[in-house]
């Protein structure tokens, strides 16, 4: 089990109510498990709805009223008939009782269109009698407690708790967890979520490398100052990020003056452009006098490499300095799997940004051409020519700058042509006057065109933009795999990869790693490596025990 808050909460009981019973065009019905309604005498949405309107209006300072939130079950315990209905509506009575919501109104939908089954809980958080509102105050923390203890009493998993990872013995060093939107973005991609480095590992990395940063002189000196250090740097959003393989840290955390663009300034040398560099050269070295190319394989530079660094050198430093290569050599081309991960990011989000900006073109237009036709009635009703009269008022704003045009027509209303019904050195017509009246309204109106054509333009000038990112994020991405090579290709070179420092992690010993002469801090990272990795095969030990105690052949499942 997992939660989650929503950072964007409802605006409309209405409409959160229609889109969770799937009664919105483009989502069906059939999504929708069951509905629950508490304190409530129905559950269709609209009569639902209208309901906790009319309690939330009894409160006029609560300004969101609405509150949503998620519980989602691990798919593991929905495979093995661990979440049932009786367990999911039982589990949402006692929820809401936790969170001290039991008295409000709520409706609660389970949802069954993915394979993670999960209950979305939309809440009145104004109280139906007593009309005070729900105090929101670190109900994180409380929905964490919450999800911890009811689900070690349904027997289910808990997604991401750091007792549970305990218990299972994954993972000795536990940091700050990933980030929602790191999750489910590692899920998408089918990798493993990075974890922060927490204050104090951040604050010793800074201090560790702070010299390499000031002293490097380009992308490559940086590079291979920080490799020594067992760290690499990757591509992520729009900077850096240092990683040890395990955790990250943003490139800004390292202290003032460095900062992305700031390294590119000093380096002469766009990072992106450094990346496509050394995946040549690294796909270059790789290929260079090797013939095998099967994944199954290891070229004759690879099989050197786990022979040993220096024959001269004991047997077990020749182990640990082969692991010390494969490890960084792996690290190296994750590095350039996360570019080409962040290079295919960027093309989905620029025309993603694009179509968004052209759908917005549409509604701009039409608002700017009812904005329009507004302006020329009441330019009708003033003057004679309403056209001639607009032109006169862009003139105008050119000239003088829109206030000063504004007060000029305020002021003088004839300065956009002949007014309807006056004539000329008639001082006594009532037009006169109702020029004057309806200056003030004129105006408002031109204001208000104004801002729409504006708005029109900068949502032009946004569609210009996306497609200019779009063809940069394109073109940096033809380039990359012209470097690297296919994406089939560079899935070949990691599982190769990995099998060469699998084998090398299988050639040495936890005793061998703390005795080696590499930096404290490559000791660690290889450490965390060798346990792993040890960790993993027990768990296949006790995979394959099992099978044979079935009768069962778990290779027929490679």
């Amino acid at each position: 089990m997992r939660f989650k808050v929503p950072k964007r909460q409802p605006e409309s009981f209405k409409a959160s109510s229609l889109y969770l019973a799937g009664q919105v065009k483009g989502l069906s019905p059939d999504r929708v498990e069951f509905v629950e309604g508490h304190n409530l005498y129905t559950t269709d949405p609209r009569a639902a709805a209208a309901v906790m309107d009319a309690t939330a209006a009894q409160n006029h300072r609560c300004k969101t009223p609405a509150y949503h939130f998620i519980i989602t079950f691990d798919p593991k315990d929905a495979e093995a008939g661990k979440v049932t209905q009786e367990v999911k509506r039982d589990l949402a009575r006692k929820v809401l009782d936790d969170m001290g919501l039991s008295e409000h109104q709520a409706l609660v939908y389970s949802h069954q269109d993915t394979d993670h089954p999960h209950l979305h809980f939309l809440v009145n958080r104004i109280h139906p009698s007593r009309h005070k509102a729900y105090n929101r105050h670190r109900d994180g923390t409380r929905l964490a407690g919450i999800v911890q203890e009811r689900a070690r009493e349904l027997g289910l998993n808990v997604l991401r708790n750091r007792e549970y990872v305990r218990e299972k013995g994954l993972e000795a060093d536990l940091g700050p967890e990933p980030s929602d939107a790191e999750f489910w973005k590692a899920k998408r991609e089918d990798r493993a979520a990075q974890r922060p480095f927490d204050k104090d590992a951040v604050r010793a990395l800074r201090d560790h490398l702070k010299p390499d940063f000031h002293e490097a002189g380009s992308w490559e000196e940086l590079t291979q100052r920080l490799n020594a250090k067992g760290i690499t740097m990757e591509r992520k959003g729009q900077g850096l990020v240092l990683t040890d393989g395990d955790r990250f840290a943003k490139l800004s955390d390292m202290g003032k003056g460095v900062r992305f663009h700031t390294l590119e300034d000093r380096f002469g040398e766009e990072y992106d452009a450094f990346l496509i560099r050394r995946a040549a050269e690294l796909k270059r070295d790789r290929t260079k006098g090797a013939d095998a190319t099967d994944a199954d394989e290891l070229s004759p530079e690879e099989k050197r490499t786990l022979d040993g660094m220096r024959e001269s050198e004991p047997l077990h430093e020749n182990a640990i300095n082969a692991l010390d290569a494969a490890d960084m050599d792996y690290r190296y081309w994750a590095e350039v799997e996360a570019a080409y991960r962040q290079a295919e990011n960027r093309i989905t989000y620029a025309r993603r940004q694009e179509s968004y900006y052209r759908d917005r073109e549409k509604t701009d237009t039409e608002w700017f051409q009812r904005r329009t036709v507004s302006l020329l009635r009441i330019l009708d009703k003033v003057y004679g020519d309403p056209y001639a009269a607009k032109s006169a008022w862009d003139v105008l704003e050119k000239k003088h700058g829109v206030a000063e045009a504004e007060k000029l027509v305020r002021d003088n209303p004839h300065v956009l042509g002949k007014v309807r019904g006056l004539r000329i050195g008639d001082k006594r017509d009532a037009a006169r006057a109702e020029a004057k009246r309806m200056s003030q309204y004129l105006g408002e109106r031109r204001r208000k065109w104004r801002e729409s054509r504006n708005r029109l333009e900068h949502t032009r000038s946004q569609i210009e933009r996306a497609r200019q990112r779009t063809r940069v994020a394109v073109r940096d991405f033809e380039m990359l795999q012209h470097a690297a090579g296919s994406r089939q290709d560079l899935k070949r070179i990691m599982l190769q990869k990995v099998k060469l420092r699998a084998l090398a992690l299988s050639r040495v010993s936890e005793k061998a790693i703390r005795q080696s002469r590499l930096s404290d801090a490559r000791k660690e990272q290889l450490d965390k490596a060798y346990r792993r990795m040890k960790e993993r095969q027990r768990a296949r030990s006790r995979e394959r025990e099992r099978g044979d105690a079935f009768g069962l052949d778990l290779d027929m499942f490679d």
